[in-house]
């Protein structure tokens, strides 16, 4: 029997192992870091060429007829062919809809968060020594300190 860490209904880590055999293979891959179900990928492919491609064709045979400058006409072509590539996007954001829900987690407020911080030797005056678009990234986060928890 394998033993293979357990994620409770919660997505949390379960800590105890399971005992079992392996689970079933996920159709998930990692694609430009994001899980992707590969038969989903190949079907969007599909569905944007069935889209994209006749119409650039369309548009280059209609627009190489009624152009003076017929050099234009593939370029045109290929604008009107993208166009029809983002239609297929849209229509394939209906098709397949993303399998995650994500959920808050507020069981950490800010002064745990900032405690936690400090423990691991971060002080308010610490914070003007980070690089600017990490301190823009903790006052977004409201992680930033306060001015009177600088002196």
């Amino acid at each position: 029997m394998a033993t293979t860490p357990a994620v409770t209904g919660d997505g949390n880590r379960d800590t105890g192992p399971v005992t079992g055999p392996r689970p079933a293979e996920q159709p998930y891959r990692i694609v430009w870091n994001d899980a992707v179900d590969l038969r989903h990928l190949a079907a969007s492919i599909v569905v944007c060429v069935v889209i994209g491609l006749p119409a650039y064709l369309v548009a280059e045979a209609v627009l190489e007829a009624n152009l003076e400058q017929t050099s234009l006409a593939g370029g045109y072509a290929l604008l009107v062919g993208l166009a029809g590539c983002v239609v297929g996007a849209a229509v394939c954001t209906r098709l397949f809809p993303p399998k995650r829900v994500l959920a808050e987690d507020d069981s950490t407020d800010r002064a745990e968060a900032l405690a936690e911080l400090e423990t691991m030797g971060g002080t308010p005056e610490s914070f003007t020594g980070l690089p600017k678009d990490v301190q823009d990234e903790m006052r977004s986060l409201g992680l930033a300190p306060r001015p009177e928890e600088g002196r």
